[in-house]
């Protein structure tokens, strides 16, 4: 699939990705936990991809992401996948320290060096 996207879509999934892991809007009728649950449902095969060294790397070839912000994502990648499979459940992520310095990761990156779209 990720072959057929341009480079654009490609920084578009990567955003969305890393969105992913900072609190999600509320939406009416949805329950917040039922939104949170499926985030979390989404990302860990997201992260997976999108946040990968290789897919990373192709967008900082073309210039459209820095080589600071491809550090500071494969750092993002590592800090997710080193978080316990026990924590990813909707209390952890609004609650855990783990989720929450990958967040201040997030904001860094944003801050620094990535447009937010």
């Amino acid at each position: 699939m990720e072959d057929k996207l341009d480079v654009n879509e490609k920084y578009e999934l990567l955003i969305s990705t890393l969105n992913m892991v900072l609190f999600p809007i509320g939406e009416i009728n949805v329950l917040y936990s039922d939104k949170l649950k499926n985030c979390l449902d989404e990302l860990e095969g997201d992260y997976y991809t999108f946040l990968h060294e290789n897919y990373v790397y192709e967008l900082c070839e073309t210039g459209i992401v820095s080589e600071k912000a491809f550090s500071m994502i494969k750092n993002i990648r590592l800090k997710i996948e080193s978080i316990s499979q026990s924590k990813w459940n909707v209390e952890d992520f609004v609650a855990d320290r783990c989720w929450n310095d990958v967040r201040k990761l997030i904001i860094d990156l944003y801050l620094l060096d990535l447009k937010a779209n």
